[in-house]
């Protein structure tokens, strides 16, 4: 059983992470670990997503990636941010997150709406690494992922870890 849900994750994952498979299954991981479940718990500014979904994949502490590699994941979360905001479409219409306009910072604010996702989809075992790595990076980053700001989320990731970045 467990090596059919190893072969089965190895499947959703074979094409670059630039893949929309890649982007729903990591964002709806890090929206439902971060419990960003309603309006009142929403993730505030999907661009951040873009950022994170590497750490939700591949460790949950930014300062044990090499430099080089940080550097990769920041200018990679360019162009992802444009699929995400693709990825948010299908996912809205599909109703398994919910969206509001966030005036403040001009961007889209989103929660999941979990009572849409399959039960056995939040398997553990299928999603260990991920989880963990989710819970690191809250406990690494100090501050409420959903609610930080891009700047502040950027600034903790890449400047405090010796990557120069540009205004998000």
């Amino acid at each position: 059983m467990q090596q059919n849900r190893s072969s089965a994750k190895k499947r959703m994952m074979f094409i670059q992470k630039e893949d929309y498979n890649f982007l729903a299954y990591s964002m709806i991981i890090l929206l439902k670990f971060l419990d960003c479940t309603s309006e009142a718990k929403r993730f505030r500014d999907f661009r951040k997503i873009a950022y994170l979904v590497d750490f939700v994949n591949e460790g949950g502490e930014p300062s044990m990636f090499e430099e080089q590699h940080l550097a990769d994941i920041y200018n990679k979360a360019q162009i992802k941010k444009k699929l995400l905001h693709h990825l948010i479409i299908v996912l809205k219409n599909r109703n398994l997150i919910s969206v509001s306009l966030n005036k403040t910072s001009q961007t889209i604010d989103l929660w999941l709406n979990k009572e849409a996702i399959p039960v056995d989809f939040f398997d553990a075992k299928m999603f260990e690494n991920e989880i963990e790595n989710v819970a690191e990076l809250q406990k690494t980053l100090t501050t409420r992922v959903r609610s930080m700001t891009i700047k502040n989320l950027v600034e903790k990731i890449f400047n405090d870890n010796n990557i120069l970045t540009w205004g998000v």
